[in-house]
């Protein structure tokens, strides 16, 4: 594989500028989650970037998009004004206590009255002196708050140039967002466990199996949020309760997504298969349980190549007991439930 040469003339500096900027607003927002212990999992109503340059505004804007989906958060917003922000030294005592000693007292006392300019140069430099002592960005670290936030909810970061203000008030939407994501890697992982490739003719399914514990949750997910589920996933994800017997078995797995007595997901894999309009059959046949085995085993015993190039003829023919049954595609059957059309109503 040839490899072509850095050239640093094709570089764009506003590009690169624009995403530098970007990174540090992504970094400053995982700094906001790990101080609240809430993981990227877990989706966030709103976050507020602050920084007094339009330029830098307007260069996170243009990725927006990309800081949405690093920090799953659902909507960004911008604000100039940083005059009520307050800057407080916080010492790092484990690593403190042994070169102060004695002097530790006073040096906290000292760092407790830094004014703001003193604050912001010591973030500037990397270094203050406090009481004749050198103090380091490893020795102290500048906490950053918003005069009258009093919410328990929102956790602020910043830097020297900007900061972020992230909103951690949970709600039901957000519950069964965090839900629908954990759904979609579980199944991800399944996939990848079968050592699946993309274009694999398989249908996954899915139920909310109920437990002792249960909250109902799981399957208000699994039908409220199919859409999101399937966004993750790229491709959709059926309910079991559609599942019609004959299909063969690939993986089944169950998971413990509400812990301990709560509600499981059962996550079945299959391979594609004929897929039937078991009304539009049972009026076909006349209600003749016989002749509606009959069709579907016939058209099982076809390759699902075999099968497609009948539907794009229009369908297949079964004979059973001196009686011709025409099976339409798209009426009465399909090649696995993504083309069924009466699943639409």
């Amino acid at each position: 594989v040839r490899i072509p040469e850095f050239d640093p003339e094709a570089v764009d500096p506003e590009i690169l500028t624009a995403v530098t900027r970007m990174v540090s607003v992504i970094e400053l927002g995982r700094m906001c989650r790990e101080r609240k212990k809430v993981g990227l999992k877990t989706p966030l109503r709103t976050m507020t970037i602050m920084n007094k340059s339009e330029g830098f505004v307007n260069d996170v804007k243009r990725l927006q998009t990309y800081v949405e989906s690093e920090l799953y958060v659902l909507d960004v917003k911008y604000a100039s004004n940083t005059d009520n922000v307050q800057l407080k030294g916080v010492l790092n005592f484990k690593v403190l206590g042994k070169k102060l000693g004695k002097d530790m007292k006073t040096v906290q006392q000292a760092a407790n009255n830094l004014t703001q300019e003193d604050l912001t140069k010591f973030e500037e430099e990397g270094k203050l002196t406090i009481c004749g002592h050198e103090i380091t960005s490893e020795e102290m670290t500048v906490s950053r708050k918003l005069e009258g936030l009093e919410d328990p909810n929102l956790e602020v970061c910043g830097d020297s140039d900007t900061m972020v203000v992230m909103d951690f008030t949970q709600d039901e939407e957000l519950f069964a967002m965090a839900m629908s994501r954990t759904v979609g890697n579980l199944v991800q992982k399944m996939r990848k466990e079968a050592k699946l490739q993309q274009d694999d003719p398989v249908d996954m399914w899915a139920a909310a199996v109920a437990g002792k514990k249960g909250t109902g949750n799981l399957q208000k997910v699994l039908e409220e949020k199919k859409d999101l589920i399937e966004k993750h996933l790229r491709r959709p994800l059926w309910s079991s309760s559609l599942r019609q017997g004959h299909e063969l078995l690939v993986k089944e797995e169950t998971f413990d997504v509400e812990g301990e007595g709560g509600d499981k997901l059962l996550v079945a894999i299959t391979v594609r298969a004929p897929f039937f309009n078991e009304d539009a059959l049972r009026q076909l046949v006349g209600s003749d349980a016989n002749a509606e085995t009959a069709c579907r085993q016939y058209a099982q015993t076809f390759s699902l190549e075999k099968l497609s190039e009948l539907c794009s003829n229009g369908g297949l023919k079964v004979n059973y007991e001196g009686k011709t049954f025409q099976l339409e595609h798209k009426k009465h059957f399909t090649v696995g439930p993504a083309d069924a059309p009466w699943l639409a109503k």
